[in-house]
């Protein structure tokens, strides 16, 4: 095989033109490629970061609805406990009241009943006087 000045050119141009296809073709779409990747990275941490914040906010959200919960519970013990107190309180004033009222009541029947059978004696001891005083005056 014989090497003349033809093949020459040729290299030289096969060179020339990889270098050109280089220049022009591979780095461009090279670069391209590349700002995908770091794209595609750049999204994907995000989304990470975005991820591990919700969950997060997720977990504060469970532990608040928690708290509040027990709040509730603790809240409604309580009044639960300061009606039933309240109840009892009310129901012991009203019952001594009704005591109280039922003492009054039988002492004024004790007084009416006292009045009326001092008012019986004295009616009594007026008619034993007067059916006497018929009967002496009769005979």
């Amino acid at each position: 095989m014989e090497f003349n000045a033809t093949f020459l050119v040729s290299v030289i141009s096969f060179i020339i033109f990889t270098l050109l296809m280089n220049e022009i073709l591979y780095k461009p779409v090279s670069k391209i490629i590349e700002e995908r990747e770091n794209l595609i990275t750049d999204n994907y941490e995000n989304a990470k970061a975005a991820k591990e914040q919700a969950g997060a906010i997720y977990s504060d959200r469970d532990e608040k609805l928690s708290k509040v919960a027990a709040d509730n519970k603790k809240l409604t013990a309580e009044s639960l406990a300061q009606a039933n107190s309240t109840a009892k309180n009310k129901t012991a004033e009203a019952k001594q009241n009704s005591i109280a009222q039922i003492d009054a009541a039988k002492s004024d029947i004790q007084n009416r009943s006292n009045a009326l059978n001092n008012e019986i004696k004295g009616r009594i001891d007026e008619l034993a006087d007067n059916i006497s005083a018929k009967i002496l005056g009769e005979v």
